[in-house]
């Protein structure tokens, strides 16, 4: 049970709403961390993830929360929780890290291993990537994967990025060293996507 009271994440708060076909982003609340914390620590997931440890225990998920809740509120981050927008069942996390003076943004995100395969992640992605150049008017969206990622790929390639460089055993997760693919996306090329009909 987490000892997070709502009324103490002021931050959170301030994640707009965005709907999508299937979805519902929503700002993070307390109860969502058990969710996260269950679904995080589960190893199909974490395995997937860059820097979260595994096991990942209730304690780590509510320092998480409330980082991100700081984050939020100074403007330097925003993160939702990706949930059925009909049935408003949890489904996972989706955030951007704001680099603002740069007019430029970080995509990240995970899906609970029960929702996978299912669209999900594409559609909170390509969501989230409207809000980032229409709403927020970011000049540029980045993201990356580790190198054996093809799930990630795929939802990377999907949305338009372009391949940008392969940072060479950069990230040491569970005591292997791995590749990091870096893509990257511009308004023009978002814009230009847009009137393809892929956004």
């Amino acid at each position: 049970m987490s000892t997070l009271v709502d009324s103490w994440l002021q931050g959170l708060k301030t994640a707009p709403i965005l709907y999508s076909q299937r979805l519902l982003l929503r700002p993070v609340c307390v109860g969502d961390v058990t969710h996260i914390q269950k679904c995080v620590n589960d190893r199909r997931v974490s395995d997937n993830l860059s820097y979260t440890p595994h096991p990942y225990t209730m304690e780590m998920a509510e320092i998480w929360t409330r980082n991100v809740d700081k984050g939020m509120g100074q403007g330097t981050c925003c993160y939702w929780t990706i949930c059925g927008k009909k049935t408003n069942n949890f489904i996972g996390s989706m955030g951007l890290s704001l680099y603002r003076e740069q007019e430029n943004c970080e995509l990240h995100y995970w899906i609970s291993a029960e929702e996978w395969n299912k669209g999900y992640c594409t559609e909170a992605s390509k969501r989230t990537i409207v809000h980032v150049f229409e709403d927020l008017n970011m000049h540029r969206a980045h993201v990356t994967h580790r190198e054996n990622n093809a799930a990630s790929k795929s939802v990377i390639e999907k949305c338009g990025f372009v391949l940008e460089g392969n940072s060479r055993e950069s990230l040491k997760r569970f005591g292997k060293f791995e590749n990091v693919l870096m893509y990257g996306l511009l308004q023009n090329e978002y814009l230009a996507l847009k009137a393809k009909g892929l956004y």
